[in-house]
């Protein structure tokens, strides 16, 4: 079957994602390296911040879900997106409290916006193509962000202000929520993207497919730790050379994600399949790569490669978690299962943060260990779980 051009309001949605991650992706590469170098914070301070970003992002992703089910999603996505740049702000704050909560809140308005963009991309795309539509999403989004992180890294080469380029984010941004006020929602596809459940099987088996995917997700979230701890460990290494070595970290993650996230929305067959076997199980590889490089001092080229299998990781998770529940859950309570899945995730990275910041007391590769071992426990649960479903199938 060839594949369809992606409707216009797709596309918009998309571009939105791109410009959003353009401006904020500069903010979270800079944001640990600033609190910890520039304002003296600690590590465990660092995942303190983090885990409130995240786990307070949980309940108001929740909630964004819900007003998007209730209320115009567009306008809820908006909303959101409205308040993204304060996280820009934080490199004017010069006071470790005062940029937390800066940055804390532009995280929680992206959490607002992200299930009801999520489901808008849904209704705006034919369930056939919606695998490819996320692939694509996660590519521009991520695409935005590494993009977004090679000018900071070519600022921080020019001795920009720190504040300066933080600020520099606004006008991307501003840019995101133009893109999502010219959504026309002129077609609107109800239908349930075509699952990896066939026909006969049996009514509790979606349930059953829903409830592993959550468990899963929160697992991998435990695992799914800021990147800014990569960043501050790259950075450590290279401590005579300035941050941008921290920085270049975050541009490696984030191209590895964008290009896998397009190349795999691409592709036919089970969403449930891929997502462990090309999601969870090489993000559990990464973070193994990168404490065995920690912890036996290898080239740095090992400890990028292990960030780069990171991004392949969060490229298919992104791509297909998204698709999986679109098959899963009906369209009236899509924005609703978009929240859930949020939700599950930001449990996960609230305790992650704060236990890898923890960790890094007990040693350099002790929270990366932790990481591999949490994010192997996600692939093998849902990978039990699709390969007893697809034995009962055939």
């Amino acid at each position: 079957m060839t594949q369809r051009s992606l409707p216009r309001d797709a596309w918009l949605l998309c571009f939105s994602a791109f410009s959003a991650d353009l401006g904020y992706q500069g903010v979270t590469a800079l944001f640990p390296l600033y609190l910890i170098f520039q304002l003296h914070a600690s590590l465990y301070a660092y995942g303190v911040v983090t885990a409130i970003a995240f786990g307070g992002g949980a309940f108001v992703a929740y909630l964004g879900g819900l007003a998007g089910d209730r209320f115009d999603r567009k306008r809820v996505a908006v909303a959101g997106n409205l308040f993204i740049p304060l996280m820009a702000l934080a490199g004017l704050a010069h006071a470790v409290g005062l940029a937390a909560v800066l940055y804390v809140l532009g995280w929680w308005a992206r959490y607002f916006r992200s299930p009801p963009r999520r489901a808008l991309l849904v209704s705006a795309t034919p369930p056939q193509e919606r695998t490819r539509a996320f692939g694509i999403l996660h590519a521009l989004d991520i695409g935005g962000g590494m993009l977004s992180a090679l000018i900071v890294l070519a600022a921080l080469w020019l001795k920009v202000a720190v504040a300066t380029v933080m600020l520099w984010a606004v006008v991307p941004l501003v840019v995101s929520t133009g893109l999502l006020l010219l959504v026309r929602r002129s077609e609107v596809y109800l239908q349930q993207t075509p699952g990896p459940l066939s026909t006969d099987a049996p009514r509790a088996a979606p349930r059953g497919v829903l409830a592993a995917l959550l468990v899963s997700a929160t697992l991998y979230g435990f695992s799914f730790y800021n990147l800014g701890f990569p960043i501050v460990t790259a950075a450590e290494a290279h401590a005579t050379r300035g941050y941008e070595w921290g920085v270049l970290a975050y541009v490696v993650y984030l191209g590895i994600s964008a290009l896998s996230g397009y190349l795999l929305g691409s592709r036919r067959g089970s969403p449930a399949r891929a997502l462990w076997l090309l999601g969870y199980l090489p993000s559990a590889f990464g973070s193994g790569l990168i404490a065995l490089s920690v912890a036996w001092g290898l080239h740095q080229l090992a400890f990028y490669l292990a960030v780069g299998v990171l991004g392949l990781g969060m490229g298919a998770v992104e791509t297909f978690e998204p698709a999986l529940v679109s098959s899963l859950i009906g369209h009236t309570r899509l924005s609703r299962g978009m929240g859930f899945l949020s939700v599950s995730r930001a449990i996960g990275q609230f305790l992650s943060n704060l236990i890898m910041g923890a960790l890094f007391g007990l040693g350099r590769a002790v929270p990366y260990t932790y990481a591999f071992a949490s994010a192997l426990l996600a692939a093998l649960i849902f990978g039990a779980v699709d390969l007893r479903g697809g034995r009962r199938r055939s």
